[in-house]
């Protein structure tokens, strides 16, 4: 069921809050989106995003110009397949580019979650992209590659 799995949990997200690595502040929001959908805190995860984002994910349709259509999928796709107890695992910071205005990271992720009521693990790297804007540091766009 990988091919329906992705990269972040949704509002159905049950799992303990646990915190991502702290970064700098071009590279912040991830974390704070991390830690957001952990705590199942859409409204907060979305406060992370710009107002135009990209995101490419694994489950259908694959990429989203917007978080809450990306959360809607997620939230849909997780019904559909009974998916639970969905947690992501970030680890620190492996490759990063930052700029006054401009920042980007890939994070080595573990993400765990039940299908059915069964555990899976499932090892992949987000790549994400960040802008300073006037409201501060936002993620542009992100990735999820499974590994």
């Amino acid at each position: 069921m990988k091919s329906i799995l992705f990269a972040v949990a949704a509002a159905c997200v049950l799992s303990a809050p646990a915190q991502a690595a702290p970064a700098e502040p071009a590279l912040a929001p991830f974390s704070q989106f991390v830690n957001a959908m952990n705590a199942g805190d859409t409204a907060k995860a979305a406060a992370t995003y710009a107002p135009t984002v990209t995101i490419i994910d694994e489950f259908g349709p694959h990429i989203w110009n917007s978080f809450a259509a990306w959360d809607g999928d997620l939230g849909t796709s997780f019904k559909t397949n009974a998916v639970s107890d969905f947690h992501i695992a970030a680890a620190a910071v492996s490759f990063k580019a930052v700029s006054a205005t401009a920042g980007y990271g890939v994070v080595p992720t573990t993400l765990t979650y039940k299908v059915k009521g069964k555990p899976v693990s499932e090892k992949g790297l987000f790549t994400f992209s960040t802008a300073k804007g006037a409201s501060g540091w936002r993620i542009t766009g992100w990735a999820w590659s499974t590994l």
